[in-house]
Protein backbone atom coordinates (compact mmCIF):
# COMPACT_ATOMS: atom_id res chain seq x y z
CA UNK A 1 0.00 0.00 0.00
CA UNK A 2 3.21 2.35 0.88
CA UNK A 3 3.57 1.99 -2.72
CA UNK A 4 1.16 3.20 -4.51
CA UNK A 5 0.70 6.14 -1.93
CA UNK A 6 3.87 7.06 -3.20
CA UNK A 7 4.49 6.34 -6.68
CA UNK A 8 1.98 9.11 -7.74
CA UNK A 9 4.68 11.85 -5.32
CA UNK A 10 7.69 10.11 -7.19
CA UNK A 11 6.37 10.53 -10.72
CA UNK A 12 5.55 14.32 -9.67
CA UNK A 13 8.74 15.02 -7.83
CA UNK A 14 10.66 13.15 -10.47
CA UNK A 15 9.21 15.36 -13.37
CA UNK A 16 9.67 18.54 -11.49
CA UNK A 17 13.36 17.83 -10.29
CA UNK A 18 12.65 17.87 -6.81
CA UNK A 19 14.05 15.81 -3.55
CA UNK A 20 11.47 12.49 -3.38
CA UNK A 21 11.84 12.32 0.53
CA UNK A 22 11.04 16.35 1.45
CA UNK A 23 9.30 16.86 -1.99
CA UNK A 24 11.21 20.74 -1.65
CA UNK A 25 14.36 20.46 -2.45
CA UNK A 26 15.78 20.79 -5.86
CA UNK A 27 17.81 18.17 -7.52
CA UNK A 28 20.12 19.63 -9.69
CA UNK A 29 22.43 22.53 -9.02
CA UNK A 30 22.93 23.87 -12.59
CA UNK A 31 21.54 22.33 -16.14
CA UNK A 32 23.27 18.91 -16.03
CA UNK A 33 25.03 19.46 -12.19
CA UNK A 34 22.84 17.13 -9.36
CA UNK A 35 23.59 18.34 -5.88
CA UNK A 36 25.35 15.48 -4.30
CA UNK A 37 22.46 15.80 -1.63
CA UNK A 38 19.49 17.53 -1.32
CA UNK A 39 19.94 21.12 0.07
CA UNK A 40 16.62 20.79 2.30
CA UNK A 41 16.47 17.24 4.28
CA UNK A 42 20.11 16.22 3.56
CA UNK A 43 19.10 13.32 1.05
CA UNK A 44 22.25 12.07 -0.90
CA UNK A 45 21.03 11.75 -4.21
CA UNK A 46 24.05 9.28 -5.27
CA UNK A 47 25.25 6.83 -2.84
CA UNK A 48 26.97 4.34 -5.79
CA UNK A 49 28.85 5.53 -8.49
CA UNK A 50 27.37 5.13 -12.12
CA UNK A 51 23.74 5.35 -10.89
CA UNK A 52 23.08 8.08 -13.57
CA UNK A 53 22.82 5.39 -15.69
CA UNK A 54 19.59 4.46 -14.64
CA UNK A 55 18.71 7.95 -15.27
CA UNK A 56 19.94 7.38 -19.17
CA UNK A 57 18.28 4.27 -19.57
CA UNK A 58 14.70 6.25 -18.46
CA UNK A 59 15.67 8.67 -21.15
CA UNK A 60 16.24 6.17 -24.18
CA UNK A 61 13.67 4.03 -23.26
CA UNK A 62 10.90 7.21 -23.13
CA UNK A 63 12.94 8.64 -26.59
CA UNK A 64 12.63 5.06 -27.70
CA UNK A 65 8.97 5.00 -27.47
CA UNK A 66 8.24 8.75 -28.56
CA UNK A 67 10.17 8.23 -31.72
CA UNK A 68 8.63 4.92 -32.82
CA UNK A 69 5.08 6.56 -31.90
CA UNK A 70 5.51 9.22 -34.20
CA UNK A 71 7.22 6.40 -36.79
CA UNK A 72 4.00 4.54 -37.03
CA UNK A 73 1.92 7.75 -37.21
CA UNK A 74 3.85 9.16 -39.92
CA UNK A 75 4.18 6.21 -41.65
CA UNK A 76 0.45 5.58 -42.10
CA UNK A 77 -0.42 9.22 -42.33
CA UNK A 78 0.37 9.85 -46.32
CA UNK A 79 -0.53 14.02 -46.05
CA UNK A 80 2.73 14.60 -44.38
CA UNK A 81 5.59 15.68 -46.60
CA UNK A 82 8.21 12.84 -45.85
CA UNK A 83 10.97 15.74 -46.06
CA UNK A 84 9.07 17.48 -43.25
CA UNK A 85 8.60 14.14 -41.43
CA UNK A 86 12.42 13.59 -40.97
CA UNK A 87 13.32 17.30 -40.31
CA UNK A 88 11.01 17.17 -36.78
CA UNK A 89 11.76 12.86 -36.38
CA UNK A 90 15.33 14.28 -36.67
CA UNK A 91 14.73 16.98 -33.99
CA UNK A 92 12.76 15.29 -31.58
CA UNK A 93 15.59 12.40 -31.86
CA UNK A 94 18.29 14.83 -30.49
CA UNK A 95 16.61 17.81 -28.63
CA UNK A 96 14.37 15.67 -26.26
CA UNK A 97 16.61 13.22 -25.00
CA UNK A 98 18.64 16.57 -24.14
CA UNK A 99 15.05 18.46 -22.42
CA UNK A 100 14.36 15.13 -20.60
CA UNK A 101 17.91 14.30 -18.90
CA UNK A 102 16.70 16.29 -15.77
CA UNK A 103 13.67 14.45 -15.28
CA UNK A 104 14.78 11.05 -15.91
CA UNK A 105 17.49 11.70 -13.60
CA UNK A 106 15.19 12.58 -11.25
CA UNK A 107 12.60 10.05 -12.09
CA UNK A 108 16.08 7.46 -10.91
CA UNK A 109 16.88 8.85 -7.66
CA UNK A 110 12.88 8.72 -7.06
CA UNK A 111 13.04 4.93 -7.82
CA UNK A 112 15.95 4.45 -5.64
CA UNK A 113 14.48 5.86 -2.78
CA UNK A 114 11.52 4.04 -3.49
CA UNK A 115 13.16 0.62 -3.47
CA UNK A 116 15.19 2.02 0.07
CA UNK A 117 18.15 2.50 -2.02
CA UNK A 118 19.33 5.86 -0.71
CA UNK A 119 21.87 5.63 1.72
CA UNK A 120 25.60 6.32 1.27
CA UNK A 121 27.35 3.77 -0.04
CA UNK A 122 30.11 2.85 -2.18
Amino acid sequence: MHFMTTLPALLLDGLLCRCPQCHQGPIFARMFAAHHACPVCGLPFESASGEVTGGMGINIVVTLLLVLSAAAIGGFNQNIPLPLFFAVMGAVTFIFPILFYRPSRALWIGLLYLMGDHTEGD
